[in-house]
């Protein structure tokens, strides 16, 4: 009896803890990379917009970096599962590796990160309004941008509303004062009469800086 009690494990050997260890920490990595890359996803899908408009693909690029990003570290961690479920070697190098590779990826996002957000109220100053303003009716894609965040902000140019006077979009449409999007109550041809009773006069450049802030 004594002899069967002194053969009795008295606890886990190291290779199954640190089995365990593994599989937890992949766990938690596995959970990161999908909040990663659904964040990147909604703001690909909801945020787009402010995205869209910037001058620099900066901004841009952050934003597909941090969905890429999301999907290797989800790749990666069912590779690691795999790897501990058959004890490969070779697919935990590959394991390590990419890791490594996911690391420096989000060391660059954040640096991008921090970098451009001491920026943004420059590069807002310096090309908004040719984004804004001097492609409008000209891009569609940055029309409706434009049109959306001007309903949704209620708000009417880039610095206020006289940055309509003058524009491409003015000289096409010469009866109009701004685009209808500017109006309070949003109506074919509402745009037509500038007075504050019908229209935003509040420039969209600092609610604009101020959603870029918070989703970059």
């Amino acid at each position: 009896m004594a002899k069967m009690k002194s053969d009795k494990p008295t606890g886990c050997c190291p290779a199954s803890c640190l089995k365990y260890v593994l599989c937890l920490y992949n766990f938690v990595f596995l959970l990161s990379g999908c909040v990663v890359c659904g964040l990147g996803l909604w703001t690909i899908l909801e945020k787009w917009v402010f995205v869209q408009l910037m001058a620099s693909v900066t901004y841009e690029a952050t934003t597909w970096l941090l969905v890429c990003t999301g999907c290797l570290s989800v790749l990666t961690a069912l590779l690691g599962y795999t790897a501990i479920a058959y004890e490969s070697r070779c697919l935990l190098a590959w394991y390590t590796i990419l890791l490594v590779i996911i690391f420096m990826f989000e060391s660059v996002i954040g640096l991008l990160s921090y970098v451009y957000q001491e920026q943004i109220d420059t590069d807002l100053q310096d090309s908004l309004r040719d984004t804004f303003i001097n492609t409008y009716s000209l891009d569609m894609e940055n029309t409706q941008a434009v049109d959306n965040i001007q309903t949704k902000y209620s708000c009417c140019g880039s610095s206020g509303f006289s940055d309509w006077t003058g524009s491409p979009w003015h000289l096409q449409h010469p009866g109009m004062a701004v685009p209808d999007s500017c109006c309070k109550t949003v109506s074919p041809g509402c745009g037509v009469r500038d007075h504050p009773s019908n229209i935003a006069y509040t420039g969209c450049i600092h609610r604009y800086g101020i959603n870029i802030i918070k989703y970059v």
